[in-house]
């Protein structure tokens, strides 16, 4: 219920419509007031009045202004009562960080020109034939390696999408493909840059409605699973390689795939986990500094919320295999690169070459192994009895597909994501700008 316009500011309860223009006996007649206040007071407008407090309508129908105003000075005065380093500590902080960008600069740098170098000098005298190579490039070859590689990564996202429904998530593979090519191109345009795509695809998955367990635990699920494929797709390199190597590498290979394997299982059985880090943390408590040991109990509290995700051994199988498949695709990129030179596939030994690749991939020096995997895939093909010019020209076309095609596509979709998240994120504060303004009005 709206009251007829009051006298003053301060007063705010109930008045006589027929005395609004009297005064009582005995009464004094205040001061004059100045007349631009006198305006002002009336210019505001009746007031709702209720518990005994008054508000003008007139600055909540201004509401845009004035909300946003309020805001921006909560955020200021709670930015001006938190804490700030001390002006030198903060520039000691950017002059190191700035040492380190330079170091590590200057160390891609140094990778990438001893890479180009290694090449060349491998190449010798034949370094010509490289060049004319790619003048008789078998062009169909060349399609069908993007096509793998499309299904490579449809591969990864089928498995990511078991993953998240395992968890409660109900996403589409077609919502989750440009996460991760997105993914993927943040991987492989910096140097370590698995531990970005990661922290990048555990924001996407928030967005496509997963919460923060079920999210860490697929990002967690699907690396241990890859990692699993991986050293599958290598044990499967030094089993049908040469008896010379066969034996030399399949113990240890072996090895490796059984620790891959038990780790994957650890995250479908993330209670056992959760056990296993418990005891970790009572053992560090005794021995180790307690930084390390609160990164532990951070761990256990996390590992707490996983519990409830626990997927059929169907749904992990097919994930694995799925990972195996997504390194398969991705292998026959190689042997289409060799195959688009026109150089011979070695088949005994084109898994392992690709694994020794993939090896280098992960190295936290070059983004994406740049100039790492170059040299060392061709040294291994050659290894192979490739001839050298057919070696770099089919490595060179390997990379194009497998980096850079995939990083132009992958980046295209960050970009795509970053818009499309934009324009959500502004309907949502329109919608509940909305509600605000229908709140106040009503």
């Amino acid at each position: 219920m709206r009251s007829p316009p009051i006298g003053s500011a301060g007063d705010n309860g109930p008045r006589d419509p027929a005395a609004a223009g009297q005064r009582t006996a005995g009464e004094r007649p205040g001061p004059a007031r100045p007349e631009h206040v006198a305006q002002a007071t009336v210019e505001r407008g009746p007031v709702v009045v209720g518990g005994g407090e008054g508000r003008p309508v007139g600055e909540d129908a201004r509401g845009p202004v004035v909300i946003e105003e309020e805001a921006r000075e909560r955020r200021r005065s709670a930015s001006a009562d938190e804490p700030s380093p001390p002006p030198a500590e903060g520039a000691k902080r950017k002059a190191r960080r700035r040492q380190r960008a330079l170091l590590r600069w200057a160390l891609e740098i140094v990778v990438l020109t001893a890479a180009a170098l290694f090449v060349i000098a491998r190449a010798g005298s034949s370094i010509g034939q490289v060049g004319a190579t790619f003048s008789h490039l078998h062009w169909h070859w060349l399609f069908v390696s993007a096509a793998a590689e499309c299904g490579s990564i449809v591969a990864l996202s089928w498995m990511q999408q078991r993953l998240l429904r395992a968890a409660g998530v109900p996403v589409s593979v077609r919502k989750l493909l440009p996460v991760t090519a997105a993914s993927n191109a943040v991987a492989q345009s910096l140097p370590a840059g698995l531990l970005f795509a990661e922290g990048y695809s555990f924001r996407q998955y928030q967005r496509l409605g997963a919460s923060r367990a079920a999210g860490v635990w697929a990002e967690l699920s699907a690396g241990a699973l890859a990692s699993a494929g991986l050293a599958a797709v290598a044990v499967a390199g030094a089993a049908v390689v040469g008896s010379n190597l066969r034996w030399q590498l399949l113990p240890g290979l072996g090895f490796v795939l059984a620790g891959a394997l038990v780790a994957s299982l650890l995250f479908r059985r993330v209670s056992l986990l959760g056990r296993l880090l418990g005891k970790a943390l009572r053992l560090s408590e005794r021995l180790l500094p307690e930084s390390f040991c609160g990164r532990l109990r951070t761990a256990e509290a996390a590992v707490k919320d996983m519990t409830a995700f626990r997927p059929s051994w169907g749904v992990w199988l097919t994930c694995l295999l799925a990972a195996m498949l997504n390194w398969g695709m991705d292998c026959v990129v190689l042997v289409t690169g060799l195959l688009t030179v026109g150089g011979p596939v070695p088949w005994r030994g084109v898994l392992l070459s690709y694994a020794a690749a993939q090896l280098l991939v992960e190295l936290p020096i070059t983004p994406g192994g740049l100039g790492l995997v170059e040299g060392g895939l061709v040294e291994v093909l050659t290894r192979f009895h490739v001839p050298v010019s057919r070696a770099t020209a089919g490595t060179l076309m390997y990379r194009a597909v497998a980096y850079w095609l995939l990083l132009i596509m992958g980046w295209v979709c960050v970009s795509w994501l970053t818009l499309r998240n934009r324009r959500a994120d502004r309907a949502q504060a329109e919608r509940g700008q909305q509600a605000r303004y229908v709140e106040i009005a009503t």
